[in-house]
């Protein structure tokens, strides 16, 4: 892992706004964003794109390749998965995008965003989050389909 994925995704995790590079991170406050609330979520940037979110409060990691399925943009997710121990990463074969995980192989759009339910069965219902056929069991509660269809439909 390179070290400017390392240390923004350790900034990610530990919610601590950053800037190296190409890539920062950004952090949500509850209450009028005083920032002297607690930190409510924790946004991933590559050359000024989301590219990923959680929300340690509400519903979960969602991520996106914000239509550039790069090396650098995948090695910034997949930097990040590791870190927050998901056991899943983005891949590209023959020009298109792709998750894996221990058991499945799931073709993504590029362009699309996706949500990651977590916990420790991450790894085996990781594609039917993708396929929103069921609800997930995050560490910050359930995620409806209904949820995630409102989520991509998001502008990045």
């Amino acid at each position: 892992m390179r070290q400017i994925t390392q240390k923004t995704a350790d900034a990610f995790l530990n919610r601590r706004p950053m800037t190296l590079g190409n890539t920062s991170v950004k952090v949500g406050y509850l209450a009028y964003q005083d920032k002297t609330s607690l930190v409510n979520e924790s946004t991933l940037y590559l050359h000024g794109n989301e590219i990923a979110n959680f929300n340690f409060i509400g519903r979960g990691l969602w991520f996106t390749l914000a239509g550039w399925n790069t090396p650098t943009t995948r090695e910034r997710l997949n930097g990040l998965f590791q870190t927050l121990n998901l056991t899943c990463k983005v891949r590209q074969i023959k020009g298109e995008a792709y998750i894996q995980t221990p058991t499945e192989l799931v073709k993504i759009d590029a362009n699309k965003s996706y949500v990651i339910g977590g916990g420790k069965n991450t790894s085996l219902s990781i594609v039917k989050d993708f396929q929103n056929t069921e609800a997930i069991d995050t560490p910050a509660g359930w995620v409806t389909p209904e949820e995630v269809e409102e989520f991509s439909k998001k502008t990045w």
